[in-house]
């Protein structure tokens, strides 16, 4: 077998599964890649990554088919190969992708369409990474709502908690976020 040829009885194959598959890829395509592209810096790289996922995908199907709930686990598997993705640039690059600095986020509180203007923004980055420490379920919860496009109760289900507990972690979230990208912003100065 030549190596740049695809060998279809190889170990990425699994004929019984392609139907399946293809069929949720399909049916989850567009709000896989709406959700990516509003966590990074280009379309390109959202489309990028989200065929690394695919694979990826594929090549568990029979795993994620059998879960109880395949969506979450290609939503993580997507999150890992976004963090892949761009730490593979930073290394390319030899230095971390560098953004402008957040401009009227934090003087006036920040609305959700600031937030999501300043995606890719490494102080925005940081500052979920620091809440996703000390608070995992409100950085998931802001995570899920504002970059995945879910609604309170499509979080509730995918959580185990209750819409009214999303709502609260969701109004602590941001205002932690507010908070940390602040203390960020002022160790930035310094």
């Amino acid at each position: 077998m030549s190596d740049d040829a695809f060998d279809p009885e190889g170990p990425v194959a699994q004929p019984a599964h392609d139907d399946a598959f293809d069929r949720f890829f399909r049916k989850h395509k567009e709000s896989l890649l709406r959700s990516l592209i509003s966590r990074t810096r280009t379309v390109y790289d959202a489309d990028e990554i989200l065929m690394t996922a695919a694979l990826r995908v594929y090549q568990r199907w029979p795993y994620i088919e059998a879960s109880s709930a395949p969506i979450g686990l290609v939503r993580k598997i997507i999150r890992d190969c976004c963090i892949d993705h761009y730490r593979s640039q930073a290394r390319q690059a030899g230095r971390e992708l560098l953004t402008d600095d957040l401009p009227t986020y934090l003087a006036d509180g920040g609305t959700v369409d600031e937030l999501l203007q300043q995606r890719g923004n490494d102080q925005l980055e940081e500052a979920i990474a620091a809440l996703a420490r000390t608070a995992p379920t409100q950085a998931a919860c802001i995570q899920l709502h504002y970059y995945d496009g879910l609604t309170t109760t499509e979080i509730a289900n995918l959580t185990g908690s209750t819409p009214a507990a999303v709502r609260t972690n969701l109004s602590k979230g941001r205002h932690q976020l507010r908070s940390l990208l602040s203390s960020i912003t002022e160790e930035g100065d310094r």
